[in-house]
Order: structure tokens, then sequence, then C-alpha cells
């Protein structure tokens, strides 16, 4: 689940698995009691029958659950026991093309899976036998949606309250209004859509994954590398990384060109040039121009590459004459970086996506011991 992706569209209900209330009764006692959120994302639950399984579906809190589950394999029992507490089947397993989810309307909950999860815990993506392993990803959640909320947060608040707590943001190729509210616990993140008339939508809760700006993954061929090996030494060069980001003498070595731009991003950054190793204000400039989302669309890497190089090697034929790994090739492209960057901070060219943060009037936390309500 990117950050970008925030549709919310409703799926069809599949039909409700056949399990006990008593089961499901003991499981969601056992995870309330071991609750991962912290305390303004708890709430005790209501007492409910346990002789009816929809009674217990619609009342008991599915929050604690829910944040149980994210960011576990599908077959982690934190994530069956939130499958069963939806009246479902469970988890299936995701292709690099499918992405199975769990949905049901009445609870005002969309449950969402991927195998390709961009946090360092859980890349790379990998297989066990034929199938990919596969994680819980994020959840859309309703206004009807039974569990506890982050505090400060209720449904009924508009535009004005929500940002006079929380940071607003403008999002999106179609520029949704966001709000960012606090985590339900470390490695996740949440935020709210509000819609036309300013009023909350839905609600994302999900794994706090990293925008990707260069990925070498595991067994993919050393050339296909090359422009994004030129775009990762252009950054270290030039201050865009953290500046703790590179071990000692790292940066010393590829100013002195004794390592390829290649190697460089596989050995200095693990093949990974992320969002956490490039500094804040850097990061929309970084995702925009190296995810073709920036606006002109041929201020981006890929055209870039295509006028400079001809083509990227990764859209190269078999056997045609593939970009070289080289300081020479690295130098002919380099100036084209310093460009685009230039051109950002003039403003000459901006994000299709992100917008600058709208900091709240007095985004002050939940006062110690205040708890959530349950949606009534």
């Amino acid at each position: 689940m990117r950050r970008s992706d925030f549709s919310g569209t409703p799926i069809p209900i599949t039909p409700v698995f056949d399990v006990t209330a008593a089961s499901i009764s003991t499981q969601l006692s056992a995870t309330l009691e071991q609750s991962p959120g912290p305390r303004e994302w708890r709430n005790p639950p209501r007492e409910a029958p346990t002789s009816n399984l929809q009674d217990l579906m619609t009342t008991e809190d599915l929050t604690p659950l829910l944040l149980d589950a994210l960011g576990k394999r599908i077959d982690d029992p934190a994530a069956v026991r939130l499958a069963e507490a939806l009246g479902k089947k469970p988890f299936k397993n995701a292709t690099p093309n499918n992405s199975p989810d769990i949905v049901n309307r009445k609870l005002g909950i969309e449950v969402g899976t991927s195998m390709n999860l961009s946090t360092r815990s859980h890349f790379p993506p990998r297989k066990e036998g034929r199938t990919w392993v596969t994680w819980v990803s994020h959840a859309f959640v309703y206004p009807n949606f039974r569990g506890s909320l982050p505090g400060g947060f209720d449904w009924k608040m508009d535009d004005a309250a929500l940002s006079s707590r929380f940071i607003r943001r403008v999002e999106g190729m179609v520029e949704e209004v966001r709000f960012a509210l606090p985590p339900p616990r470390e490695g996740l993140r949440a935020k709210v859509t509000v819609d036309s008339e300013g009023l909350p939508e839905v609600m994302l809760l999900g794994v706090d994954e990293e925008e990707t700006y260069a990925t070498i993954y595991p067994g993919s061929k050393p050339e296909h590398s090359v422009e994004d090996a030129f775009f990762a030494s252009w950054c270290a060069l030039n201050g865009i990384l953290r500046e703790d980001r590179l071990a000692a003498g790292r940066l010393d070595a590829l100013r002195q060109r004794e390592l390829s731009p290649v190697d460089f991003l596989s050995s200095s950054l693990d093949g990974l040039l992320w969002e956490n190793d490039v500094r804040p204000e850097h990061a929309a400039f970084c995702h925009a121009y190296m995810n073709r989302l920036m606006q002109p669309g041929e201020a981006a890497a890929l055209p870039d590459t295509e006028e400079i190089f001809g083509d990227s090697n990764n859209w190269r034929k078999p056997g045609e004459a593939m970009t070289q790994d080289s300081w020479e090739n690295y130098d002919r492209i380099a100036p084209r970086y310093t460009q685009r960057l230039a051109q950002w901070r003039r403003g000459e060219i901006r994000s299709k996506v992100d917008w600058p943060d709208q900091s709240a009037a007095s985004a002050a936390p939940a006062e110690p011991g205040e708890l959530p309500e349950l949606l009534r």
C-alpha cells in the first residue's frame, strides 16, 4: 500500500465464514488484554452477549485486533483472529498482480494485504514454496466502524475542527484533503480523508511504508540498476542523503571514485534509496522525480534518461547496447539532476501528489488519561 493510494472504494461483500461466537469471544478477549496500541487508541470492550455471532461482531472493539494484525503475516494467529472476528475465511496469499482483501461493510472495514511492503523489516519480497509471503498491510475504516479511535478525533468533526488538532495535507493527483492522526503504535500510520463537505469519509490504518526511489531486488541484473545508481550517487555527493546515512569513509571513497555508482548503491546503501535515506526536505523532490510524478511530466528521471542515453536499460531489448556503469556516463546525466533540483527550488516544477503541510492551529495531543469513544 503506497501513501498515494487512498481510494477507499467499497468492494462487494463476500459470504460470511461459519465460525462459533464462543471461539471469537475467547480470541477477542486474549487480544484485548495484549493491545499493542498507545492508551489513546485503547478502550475497554463493552459487555456483549456471546450467544449471537452478529451481536458479538457489532459490539466488540475491533481496533486492538486490527492493530495486532497489521504488519504480520496472514498466517500469524493475530491475522487469523482478525479474519474470524470479521466473520470471514482466512486471508489469501497475494501475488505481484493481486492483493486480496477482506471486506465487511456492516462493520465498516476493509482489510488489505500485500506481498511487497516497503519497510526495512519486510523487504525483500520472498516466496515459500510456490506462494508469496503475504502481510496484513492496511485497513480502510468508515464512520460505521465499531472500534476505538485516536484521542481528539470524531467522525462528526469538520475540516476546521480537524485542522485545529491535526496536520492537514492535500495529497494525490485528485488533490484530496487528508489529516495525519497520531500513530496507533510504532511502525503504523493513520490518516483521514474528508469528503466534499469537509467531513471525515474514510480512515486509513496501515503499515508505515517508505516511499521508494531506487531499489535493487535480489537476483536482479546489475545493468538494470545503472540509472538508479547514478541518481543515488548524485544524492550522496550533493547533500541529499541524511548526514548519518553512510558509514565512515564511504562518502570519501565515492568522491574519489574508488567504486562505481552501482557498487555504491548495492554496497554502501544496501541496494535501497528510500524515503528515510534522504533529508526530509528533499523527500518530495526525490519521490516525484524518480516515480514520474513531476509536473510537467517530462521533468522526471525516465524522460531525462531517454533524452541523454536514448533509453533506460530496463526497456532495452536483448542484445541492445546498455548504458554502462561508468563515471563518464554519470558525468553526462548528473548536471540534469542538478538542473531539476534548481527548478524545483524555484517552483518551476512540482509534485503531482505531494503538497506542503498545513500545520494545525493547535495540534495538542489528547489529555493524559483521555480515552477514545466507541462509535454509537
